[in-house]
């Protein structure tokens, strides 16, 4: 599998891929982002799909690739116990949950909780202003 890194490079190779400004009617009106979200969940076939459509010099299997290369560093780096962070998106944490007392709903029994590793996301502040406001445009005062 080539990484994510070697399929930048053999693009900037063959003239780059030149960033795709966000469409002005990007919000969650329009009928493409609503289609993620009438399904419940965007896949990673969505993401491959959404980014060779943005970059044209993209086939939809590099794309994939790509995705698979990004998803993949970040399960790598959870892992190793460190944090995801993407600006104006969120964090993703790995939080360590130490043994518990629990009950059997049905004999009402003690049982003991395993300690185990769970991954955390904590929305930034500006996707949690964008969320809120129902639109995929960064509001002008998040920034401030």
């Amino acid at each position: 599998m080539t990484s994510v890194a070697a399929t930048l490079r053999s693009h900037a190779k063959l003239g780059g891929v030149k960033p795709v400004e966000a469409p002005a009617d990007l919000h969650m009106d329009s009928s493409k982002n609503m289609d993620a979200v009438k399904k419940g969940a965007l896949t990673r076939q969505d993401l491959a799909e959404a980014i060779s459509e943005r970059c044209p010099g993209l086939s939809k299997r590099e794309a994939k690739r790509l995705v698979d290369g990004v998803i993949d560093e970040m399960t790598m780096t959870l892992l190793r116990g460190e944090t995801v962070k993407l600006h104006d998106f969120g964090s993703f944490v790995v939080r360590r949950k130490s043994e518990r007392a629990g009950r059997n709903p049905r004999t009402g029994a003690k049982v003991p909780i395993e300690p185990r590793q769970v991954v955390v996301f904590k929305a930034s502040p500006n996707m949690k202003v964008v969320v809120d406001a129902g639109t995929s445009k960064k509001p002008s005062s998040a920034n401030e």
